[in-house]
């Protein structure tokens, strides 16, 4: 009983080890780039994150945790439920940007935060939002539902906790970046859909145990919101 006790609070300790290392990953990116303002060096901080978001999660799976590679291939469906989450998600961002986009942001905020990384450029501005649509929200379902979520099951255990801590997690360097760029009220709504999004991302993760079904509904937000920002920095 002692040794299995004892085993079982290696695992979580270590579990929580990895889940803090990955989790402070996304903010450390975000002060470079939009509290510090750090030009080039913010640059280098966003690749090494990213890096260290892969990294970080496929080591401790294959190596401390003693796991094999997977493809997280959806054996359970979802596919339709994510749909439909996401376009649902999309349209209260559409919604909301419609009736509280001035009380939110102004192009001119968010314009002076891009242009020292040179997102106000049209060509640059499109490749960033297909990186961001299609392989960052692919990297931050696989650190944030995948690796950190499952690390708080076995950390601290149930169902509806890890998601709302995950979803917390997962709303914490978002928070921090909108505070720079747009209002107080447009944070707190903003960081609340988050909240909520990291919420419904979590639940479609448990309930298929595959990255690719939240991913749909992410990559249909991101498509909401990189809209509203091409309108306020490029326009149509």
């Amino acid at each position: 009983m002692g040794e299995n006790h004892q085993h079982t609070s290696k695992s979580n300790n270590l579990a929580l080890t990895g889940l803090i290392l990955a989790a402070i990953a996304p903010t450390i990116s975000v002060v470079t780039g939009f509290v510090l303002q750090a030009g080039i060096i913010a640059i280098i901080v966003f690749v090494l994150t990213k890096l260290w978001m892969f990294g970080l999660p496929a080591y401790w799976h294959l190596r401390v945790d003693g796991e094999q590679i997977s493809m997280s291939k959806p054996k359970q469906g979802g596919w339709s439920l994510s749909f439909g989450l996401g376009i649902a998600m999309s349209l209260v961002i559409f919604v909301a940007y419609f009736f509280l986009g001035d009380l939110m942001i102004s192009s001119n905020d968010l314009t002076a935060i891009l242009e020292p990384v040179g997102l106000t450029n049209p060509v640059t501005f499109f490749w960033a939002v297909m990186f961001w649509i299609f392989v960052n929200s692919v990297l931050e379902e696989y650190l944030f539902r995948w690796f950190i979520l499952t690390k708080l099951e076995q950390v601290i255990g149930g169902f509806w906790l890890p998601i709302i801590v995950s979803a917390l997690i997962f709303t914490l360097h978002h928070t921090i970046a909108l505070s720079l760029f747009i209002s107080p009220l447009g944070n707190f709504l903003c960081s609340l859909g988050l909240f909520i999004g990291g919420i419904v991302f979590s639940w479609l993760y448990l309930t298929s145990r595959s990255v690719w079904i939240p991913w749909l509904a992410h990559a249909l937000c991101d498509v909401a919101v990189f809209t509203i920002a091409w309108q306020l920095v490029i326009g149509f």
